[in-house]
């Protein structure tokens, strides 16, 4: 924007009072911003016909006389200054045909209607003029920034104000800008407040106008760490595309520094870690939390004994860890206090704690029970705690209770249906027992058909033989009939047939092998 310079020029031609001859040119030559401090050069040019020649050339502001030029045949030029302020700021040059006036650091009185007036060498002095606007630019001013105090206590207003000039021809305005953490946000309306004035001071140039804006921020502990910038705003000096305030001077705007938002300790929690059920033994930690803004410090004392126990502090969270627990020592009252300085003010809040130590259970000893099915061997889970003590408020003795329930779950469905698989069988069994009973007769279990065939007279026989037809006692007496002996007393004997199957004791077929007695008797089968 302010880097390199391009020059143009404003040619106005006007011929007037009927002169054809004469030719006058006016021309401004400046940088594209006739910025103030700058400079400028007007440049006066005419041409003749014919006889005629200039004789004077007045260059004019506003209808004053700046310079009055006598212009002579031999194209030298005498010039009278007229200037009444800092005419040290205006010099002239010339040429053939021109002079041309440079005005040098310019300012806002500067900006005015420059005419070039020449006057030919005649006994009428006829003339001719041309006229030139020149337009001073003035860009923003960086602005000042004043803030009342860069730490405020919660719900208080943060107090800014900004001045700075605005800019000429147009005119700017100033806009603010919120950041926290660095970060561009908007706050509520509700929480902002913006008024502008337009102020004067000493030195300012007359073409400008200067004005403060001041913002009211209601401060809050959910936006800390909040930071201002104002910005001029103006459309004939825009500033680089950039919602931060990197460059104060190219971007016209001042940023400033972080305001601390403080606020006294409040909302304190405590809690056990694992917040389970407690054992003696076990390692637990007890946490106490806060907010606040300085950071607070923290104490634990354990109520009882009025003991100061010692903790490690992180930010706003104290933990106080407890190791080995035992029932007599450590169960009881915990009281965490926390406090802070603001503003000089000394704040404290606590909040206590209850700690329930449950004494420890021998876990019954592991028993292992087998039963024997037709299919499979079941083994039942081990009853009672479980093996690994006390701590049952662990991560891992929690994972360990529910694999052994899941365990015994499996086990006693798996054992129910053995069970009933046992029933089924032995109720078959029962039922074709009691089916071979009835159907078989009772002195008999069962009966396979199964024929054995005794030749009695083909059978050798040691002598002397038993009398088959003896009564018990006679055979008790084992007294011998002499009528069974080797000799042939022409009796036949009959082949008998019994079942082979335990407890048969009826013959299934008796057959005689002779001509004259035979006889066969079948048993039933089963």
């Amino acid at each position: 924007m302010m880097g390199s310079l391009i020059l143009f020029q404003i040619v106005v031609t006007m011929t007037l009072y009927d002169v054809t001859a004469l030719e006058v040119k006016s021309s401004l030559t400046y940088p594209s911003d006739s910025i103030k401090g700058r400079s400028a050069i007007l440049n006066c040019a005419w041409t003749t016909s014919g006889s005629e020649e200039a004789g004077v050339l007045n260059i004019k502001k506003n209808d004053t006389n700046y310079f009055s030029c006598n212009v002579y045949r031999t194209n030298s030029y005498l010039c009278t200054k007229n200037v009444q302020t800092s005419p040290d700021r205006f010099t002239t040059s010339n040429g053939v045909g021109n002079i041309s006036m440079t005005i040098g650091n310019l300012e806002c009185l500067d900006e005015a209607t420059y005419s070039c007036e020449v006057i030919l060498f005649t006994p009428t002095g006829q003339f001719q003029q041309a006229d030139t606007l020149l337009r001073i630019k003035i860009p923003p001013s960086s602005p000042a920034l004043i803030i009342d105090q860069t730490e405020v206590i919660e719900n208080s207003n943060i107090n800014v104000s900004c001045t700075a000039t605005l800019g000429y021809p147009n005119v700017g305005h100033i806009v603010w800008k919120t950041y926290q953490n660095g970060i561009l946000f908007t706050p509520s309306p509700s929480d902002i407040i913006i008024s502008s004035t337009n102020v004067a001071q000493p030195g300012d140039d007359t073409c400008t106008v200067r004005n403060r804006s001041s913002v009211l921020l209601k401060s809050s502990r959910n936006n800390p760490n909040i930071s201002l910038a104002c910005f001029v705003i103006n459309q004939d000096f825009p500033p680089p595309s950039d919602d931060s305030c990197t460059n104060p001077t190219a971007q016209w705007c001042n940023l400033t520094a972080t305001v601390n938002i403080v606020y006294s300790v409040s909302n304190i929690q405590s809690t056990i870690v694992p917040s389970t059920a407690l054992y003696e033994g076990d390692d637990i930690s007890l946490r106490c939390s806060v907010e606040a803004n300085p950071l607070p410090t923290f104490t634990w004392t354990k109520v009882d004994d009025n003991r100061t126990l010692t903790s490690k502090m992180d930010g706003l969270v104290s933990v106080l860890r407890l190791t080995n627990l035992n029932l007599s020592t450590d169960a009881g009252d915990y009281n965490c206090t926390a406090s802070n300085v603001v503003k000089g003010v000394t704040y404290t809040t606590s909040r206590a704690i209850t700690l329930i130590i449950n004494k420890a259970t021998t876990p019954s000893p592991t028993t292992t029970t087998t039963r024997r099915t037709t299919t499979s061997t079941v083994t039942s889970p081990p009853t009672g705690n479980d093996s690994t003590g006390a701590s049952t408020g662990d991560t891992d003795s929690s994972n360990t209770n529910n694999i052994i329930i899941g365990v015994v779950v499996g086990v006693g469905g798996a054992l129910i249906i053995a069970i009933i698989i046992i029933i089924i069988v032995c109720y078959r069994r029962k039922k074709n027992l009691q089916k071979s009973i009835a159907d078989e007769p009772a002195e008999k279990t069962f009966n396979n058909n199964t024929t054995y065939n005794i030749n009695l007279a083909n059978a050798g026989m040691k002598s002397p033989q038993p009398d088959l037809v003896a009564g018990e006692k006679k055979m008790n007496s084992s007294s011998l009939n002499s009528s069974f002996d080797l000799k042939n007393d022409g009796l036949g004997y009959a082949d008998l047939t019994y079942d082979n199957r335990p407890r048969s004791r009826k013959p299934m077929a008796i057959t005689d092998n002779g001509s004259i007695y035979s006889s066969e008797i079948q048993m039933p089968e089963v």
